[in-house]
């Protein structure tokens, strides 16, 4: 058997153990506290034929995606303009770090304050919910980019956008890629977070119109309809990273 069979395995047999785990803490502790899973699937088959469940996934995913790719693109440029001017890196660097260290989801209040309920508000918490972690990733990166390769291709005539293409985003590309992988659970968060405020669709809604009706079972289909967009959003992000990213063996 093979590392990958094998893999596949274990991956199918931690699956079947979370199921059994999931049906023994139901009749435990009962459906209100933990529904069944029969009940949670029945559910989710029954909000997809009548629409909700696409429709919600839908307007969630469409919020991730633009909260990332914003997010990502600024904390990559944030990243280049910091290692490219030591001097702006000195002024700069004690604000990000005490911006880091403040709590996304503490600005909820503030982003709907200053944007209202809209679309703008959930966006921007998303974006820098993955910004971040993105611009840390990115900016330990470029330090990994050997001065001496570059030197060399200066010397043999490497124009600066040759430098960029052929070994400064070779060398940076990876570490981009894990921030994404681990901005992207957190980025969900706040993506849930954010359609809890004001939204009319998105898989955060729905948990919160759950919640208010005391629908413990509308609560545990919002729970795994995020855990499986986070799951098939790993997916895809690794399958782009092996098209993107060369293996050094």
């Amino acid at each position: 058997m093979s590392f990958q069979q094998k893999s596949r395995l274990a991956g199918l047999v931690g699956l079947v153990g979370f199921a059994i785990v999931w049906e023994l803490a139901s009749r435990l502790v009962g459906d209100y506290w933990v529904p069944g899973i029969a009940q949670v699937f029945a559910r989710l088959f029954k909000d997809l034929v009548e629409g909700r469940l696409l429709v919600d996934v839908a307007a969630t995913t469409q919020l991730l995606l633009a909260g990332t790719a914003i997010g990502t693109a600024c904390g990559c440029a944030l990243a280049c303009l910091l290692r490219l001017s030591q001097r702006v890196d000195s002024l700069m660097q004690p604000l990000i770090t005490a911006l880091m260290s403040v709590p996304k989801l503490g600005l909820v209040p503030l982003l709907v304050l200053w944007f209202g309920t809209g679309w703008a508000p959930k966006v921007m918490l998303v974006a820098l919910t993955v910004l971040f972690i993105v611009f840390s990733l990115t900016y330990s990166g470029l330090a990994t980019v050997d001065p001496r390769l570059t030197m060399t291709a200066r010397v043999l005539g490497a124009s600066p956008l040759q430098l960029t293409r052929s070994i400064v985003i070779p060398s940076v590309l990876p570490f981009v890629f894990t921030g994404l992988q681990v901005a992207l659970p957190w980025a969900v968060s706040a993506a849930l977070v954010a359609e809890y405020l004001a939204a009319k669709a998105g898989v955060g809604h729905g948990i919160e119109q759950a919640r208010q009706m005391s629908d413990s079972v509308g609560v545990y289909c919002g729970i795994v309809l995020a855990t499986v967009l986070v799951l098939v959003c790993n997916a895809a992000l690794a399958a782009v990273r092996r098209l993107t990213v060369k293996s050094p063996f």
